[in-house]
Order: structure tokens, then sequence, then C-alpha cells
């Protein structure tokens, strides 16, 4: 599988639509993943624009770390971790923008950058799925999923406040009473 693997490659998820009569020649990768052979992310990009898609390139960048005995194992991995990232986005597409072969205590391991790329033919993301974008980027069931309580701690001290009124300020007319309860 890494044998195929540098920067610049791009990934695609098999069975993903393109503009017809545009020939995109891949290769198995992994399950369900082909790479790209031939074309350059930018050439992509001009080919999907001049037939009227989008080739979204996601801004956030994934970064990740393999661990394994032998260097095709670790980098397997952090490709693996990888497209699981860009599945958890909705997207289609990934581009590999550099890979590291490092070692952390004698342990080697390959750390591997990458951005999600999607392709589709509307100009608004949509997501593989066709949801919009609103639509949260985490699988249900998940510990993210639940609500989350925010407590503020607001601070405005006695004598700060004791001397806004004191210069005419008025406590009941400028302070919602849930944070003059706190006061």
């Amino acid at each position: 599988m890494s044998d195929r693997v540098r920067a610049g490659t791009i990934l695609i998820q098999d069975g993903t639509p393109t503009p017809e009569g545009m020939l995109v020649t891949t290769q198995h990768y992994s399950a369900g993943w082909s790479s790209i052979a031939k074309f350059t992310s930018a050439q992509l990009s001009r080919a999907f624009e001049n037939a009227g898609w989008t080739f979204f390139y996601m801004a956030g960048e994934l970064r990740t770390s393999g661990f394994g005995l032998t260097e095709k194992s670790r980098t397997d991995r952090a490709v693996t971790h990888l497209i699981d990232a860009v599945k958890r986005q909705r997207c289609n597409c990934l581009e590999i923008d550099e890979i590291r072969l490092r070692s952390f205590l004698g342990l080697p391991y390959t750390s591997v950058v990458a951005h999600a790329r999607h392709i589709q033919r509307s100009r608004t993301f949509h997501g593989s799925s066709g949801m919009s974008v609103g639509t949260p980027l985490r699988p249900s069931g998940s510990p993210m999923d639940q609500p989350v309580l925010v407590q503020s701690t607001f601070s405005l001290g006695r004598e700060s406040l004791e001397a806004w009124e004191n210069e005419g300020g008025s406590r009941a007319a400028s302070i919602p009473a849930s944070v003059s309860s706190f006061l």
C-alpha cells in the first residue's frame, strides 16, 4: 500500500462521481480508496473547474502518526487514521502533504500531514452524504454529542460596581437580573 503514497498523493474514495468524459486513472490503495495517478492537485482543480465541478480544499490540516515494525506498516496505519478523519468530515478525497520518518525514545514511527479534499458538482459544500454544511462532523453517539454546560465567571468587583453606581449608574437598568444575582 504505502509504495504509492508520498507527498502530493491524492486518495479518492471508490465510487466518487466525476464529470462525464473526464478520465481519472486510479490504482487501488486500500478498502474503498484508490490513489489518483498522473494528476497533480492543481491539474485536477483545473479539470474539475472546466467541467463546472468543484474540488474543495478543506483548510484544517490533518496530522497523525503510525507505529509498526516496518516503514510500510507505520505509513499504512497513519494513512488509515487520515482516511477515517476524512470520512468524519464527509469528504471523498485526501491529499498527502508530508510524510516523515521519525523516532521517539528509539521507537520508529511515521508522521503524516494531509488535507481533506472533496469533489462534487455544486459550488456549495454538501459533503459526500449530500447533507448541508451545518451538520455535525462527529459520528452520532460519541461523547461529544452530549450537551455541554458552560459556566461563565462574571466578575465585577463590588468596589467597581459601587463606584459606578455613585457616578450615576443604575444597577437595575443596565445589569440583567440573572447577572445581578451573582453580585
